[in-house]
């Protein structure tokens, strides 16, 4: 009498909810890249090509100017250093406001959280900036008119601090503004005002003791001091607190995350 052997079904393999999350976000991105840029003319080029134009121009104006702070500071790379970090804070804290209306149809889709659509926003404005660059502070230094970064990984730490306090002011303001329209329209005023006090073209040593006393309240400044101190060599790091932007960071985050694990239980699909 012949045996019968059961055999077990098969089982799926599953993927851990991190990886499933990550999927999620590099679909978003690529979503995102054809939405707006599309196939047509140069297409995703201008991911590069838009803030490279703008940080030129701002190079440009600045190239006549005299060295202020001597040393190897020269002023084409002070505003490349300084214009093209901001355009980060600008990209992806400015554009938080209305990011949940805008992808409502999204939400349909059990996986896809509006962290999600935020974190792949806020990746894909990062990657546009620095490219931008890095592609003009390379032709800047092959031309002799900016020096190589005297300490690179300073540079870094003062590059990721700048995406990760954009990122969790996003959050604040994405969840602030999803019932608030009014305050909605000030984000972006805010953001231009805060392009000449983030002290992105100007060394806090260079002003007045009450004035940077103020000025020290923002973090936006620390960052630029850390940005400057790992380009230049003469640029000093007397006014970094490490401490108090790591806090300033932190807490965004952790008020961000906060809010918009509310919004996200009083969404309300079209």
């Amino acid at each position: 009498m012949a045996t019968r052997i059961d055999v077990p079904p098969r089982q799926e393999r599953r993927s851990s909810p991190l990886v499933v999350q990550w999927r999620v976000i590099g679909a978003l991105i690529l979503r995102e890249l054809h939405t707006r840029y599309g196939r047509e003319n140069i297409g995703y080029l201008w991911l590069i090509l838009e803030p490279a134009l703008l940080a030129s121009m701002i190079a440009l104006i600045h190239s006549r100017a005299h060295r202020i702070t001597g040393g190897d500071i020269e002023p084409v790379a002070l505003s490349l250093v300084g214009y093209c970090n901001f355009m980060t804070f600008r990209s992806i804290f400015g554009r938080a406001e209305g990011l949940i209306e805008s992808s409502a149809a999204l939400l349909y889709h059990r996986t896809i959280r509006p962290l999600d659509i935020l974190i792949a926003r806020a990746l894909l404005e990062t990657a546009g900036t620095w490219l931008s660059f890095f592609v003009l502070v390379g032709l800047a230094i092959a031309a002799g008119i900016s020096p190589l970064p005297q300490r690179p990984l300073v540079v870094l730490v003062g590059m990721v601090a700048m995406v990760l306090l954009s990122m969790g002011g996003a959050f604040v303001i994405c969840g602030i503004t999803h019932e608030n329209k009014a305050l909605g329209r000030l984000v972006h005023p805010f953001t231009y005002i805060m392009m000449p006090l983030s002290g992105a073209f100007f060394s806090m040593e260079a002003l007045p003791g009450p004035v940077r006393d103020i000025m020290m309240w923002s973090p936006l400044p620390h960052i630029f001091e850390t940005l400057r101190h790992g380009w230049f060599h003469a640029s000093k790091a007397t006014y970094i607190d490490p401490l108090y932007l790591g806090c300033w960071i932190l807490g965004l985050w952790l008020v961000g995350l906060l809010l918009l694990s509310v919004v996200r239980g009083r969404i309300q699909m079209p």
